[in-house]
């Protein structure tokens, strides 16, 4: 298991979440869109704050593009 996720695994899980949205309701929507373990954890590990964007998350949560989509 890892902290990390990527780019297209976040963007395919909070696709559709309103914005500004907390770290709770980021967590809360990606597990309701079936995010795979990883990138749940690595939304559990960002900051506490209201996250304006999409870019905003990107700003904070761990991403490792060489792993797989």
């Amino acid at each position: 298991m890892s902290d990390t996720t990527t780019v297209e695994r976040l963007r395919t899980v909070l696709a559709d979440v309103a914005s500004p949205a907390g770290k709770a309701q980021l967590v809360d929507h990606a597990s309701r869109n079936n995010a795979d373990e990883d990138t749940v954890h690595a939304l559990h590990a960002v900051p506490e704050r209201l996250y304006e964007s999409f870019d905003d998350v990107l700003d904070v949560v761990a991403v490792d593009e060489s792993r797989e989509a």
